[in-house]
């Protein structure tokens, strides 16, 4: 068993090394500014979208850092960009709070700040919990613990392991319980927006959520897992004349068996009636949790 697992260790340390080698040298290629960006959104980058910015021509790949961004900006419709402007400011932060080594954001602390954000709770032991431990930290999000060891009192300090497996299920679930700033978008809040027509003059809209993209909240009483939707719908007949405007909160209940189907989706139903007629209706979704959104819009004839 021992030979078997020595083995199997050195496979993956040969991919492993295999990869870095072929990243290092796509990396080393590239202009010093491409290779800072890369390096800066290391936390928030998709292997398919590094791919894709590595196979980008050089003359195009602004084009590309505009659109990595404004597709993760929660309002698109205005000139700032709060998420952007969230994660600058939280690589700033944890370099000015955490001094370890050269860079305080490549730290363990710094890497679950910039995600997680500030914790509501920060309880520092210098000592240890007792006389012979070593420093340990532990931030609370909520009732959920991350804890940090100093292992070789150095002021380095690393993720418990437990903590490690925890992050795991903490990310699996979406269960960012203080989801503000940049953790309502570790995975972006998105729905796909269908209508149906019913009868003359009468049709219904069909948003799916999928749960996997969704922050939900455990209900301490019931243990279950949920949030409120926030769903504002506007029908026009043109940009300027708006014929029907709602707004409404629907909620999503999930048991802890149905968030191991993350494929799976959530659909909210829209019905309404109008005169027949050519309309465009905008479709904004706002997570109640963590305030993430989306907007879509559909043009239909009745």
């Amino acid at each position: 068993m021992k030979a078997l697992k020595l083995v199997l260790g050195l496979f993956l340390l040969i991919l492993l090394l295999a990869n870095c080698s072929e990243k290092g040298k796509a990396v080393r290629t590239m202009p010093p500014e491409d290779k800072q960006f890369l390096s800066e959104v290391r936390y928030l980058i998709s292997k398919k979208e590094s791919k894709i910015f590595k196979n980008t021509p050089p003359e195009e790949r602004q084009q590309f850092i505009e659109e990595f961004w404004k597709v993760r900006d929660p309002s698109p419709t205005t000139e700032e960009n709060e998420f952007r402007d969230e994660y600058y400011h939280r690589i700033e932060q944890a370099n000015h709070l955490f001094r370890e080594g050269s860079s305080g954001w490549l730290s363990d602390r710094g890497r679950i700040y910039i995600l997680l954000g500030e914790p509501e709770r920060r309880d520092v032991y210098p000592t240890g919990y007792s006389f012979y431990d070593p420093p340990v930290e532990i931030w609370y999000y909520g009732s959920f613990p991350v804890i940090f060891v100093d292992y070789h009192r150095e002021n380095i300090y690393k993720l418990e392991p437990g903590s490690v497996r925890m992050l795991s299920v903490f990310n699996l679930t979406q269960m960012q319980l203080k989801p503000q700033g940049i953790t309502r978008n570790i995975r972006l809040f998105d729905f796909t927006l269908t209508m149906q027509n019913i009868s003359p003059g009468e049709a219904k809209l069909f948003m799916e959520i999928p749960y996997r993209l969704t922050i939900l909240m455990q209900n301490d009483k019931t243990g279950v897992y949920e949030t409120k939707i926030k769903l504002t719908v506007r029908i026009s007949v043109s940009k300027n004349k708006i014929v029907l405007e709602k707004e409404e909160m629907r909620p999503i209940s999930v048991d802890k068996d149905k968030l191991t189907h993350l494929g799976k989706t959530h659909t909210i139903e829209f019905a309404f009636q109008l005169p027949p007629g050519k309309y465009s209706a905008q479709v904004t979704l706002e997570n109640t949790a963590d305030k993430s959104q989306a907007t879509k819009e559909i043009k239909f004839k009745l």
